[in-house]
């Protein structure tokens, strides 16, 4: 688990946040909606069950967790201002630190995940169609019907997943770590090792119910 500060993990408005009550297990689904640099962070307030916002009262302490850049993320902080108009949402005391562990040791799984590929570093190229043939939660093989970059290229990803009987559309952030010359698919012209560097809250815990489903399903290799 490492410290970093919470500036540099440039998190963006709309993220999901599990909100806890210090001395209370139970977690709350809220959303980052500003900050105050150095002053506070804003975030909505969860809704509980009969629709009314969460009983919080000022100084109380709470903390927050989240998905950010491949680590899964924690800090511990003090309710500043509760705000009802236009919404209810809060003002939380500016961490200092927060804590950050990296998820390791994912499990790869065979997969053939339809995807449009943008290439962020080079935005005069055109946009590249393919799949990803396996995958874990931290990076993918990916393959291209064209090539579509070179090695340390950030890649912006669109495609579906399907757990059940419930499809999303995630949009995952990645780099270029190796280009590859075997392919697993027949119409491929191009294959890349791909490292994951940003992934959404929903759309990470989307890519984890996948990545399960295909272990249980005794896809992974």
């Amino acid at each position: 688990m490492a410290s970093v500060e919470y500036q540099t993990l440039r998190l963006p408005i709309g993220l999901g946040i599990k909100l806890e009550l210090a001395g209370d297990e139970k977690r709350y689904n809220c959303q980052l909606i500003g900050h105050i640099q150095g002053r506070s962070v804003l975030i909505s307030t969860p809704i509980i069950g009969d629709g009314r916002p969460l009983p919080v009262r000022k100084d109380q302490t709470v903390i927050l967790r989240f998905f950010a850049n491949l680590s899964a993320c924690a800090f511990r902080t003090q309710v500043q201002h509760l705000c009802s108009i236009p919404t209810p949402y809060l003002h939380l005391a500016w961490p200092n630190r927060v804590e950050a562990g990296e998820i390791r040791n994912a499990e790869r799984v065979l997969a053939n995940v339809q995807v449009s590929v943008v290439n962020q570093s080079q935005p005069n190229q055109e946009r590249a169609f393919g799949a990803i043939v396996d995958l874990s939660t931290t990076g993918a093989r990916l393959e291209t019907l064209q090539p579509c970059g070179t090695t340390g290229d950030s890649l912006l990803l669109t495609g579906k997943v399907t757990v059940g009987h419930v499809t999303r559309v995630i949009t995952i952030e990645s780099r270029i770590r190796a280009e590859l010359d075997k392919f697993e698919l027949s119409n491929s012209m191009a294959a890349y090792g791909i490292e994951f560097n940003f992934v959404a809250d929903m759309d990470f815990l989307a890519l984890q119910a996948f990545v399960n489903s295909q272990i249980a399903k005794g896809a992974d290799r």
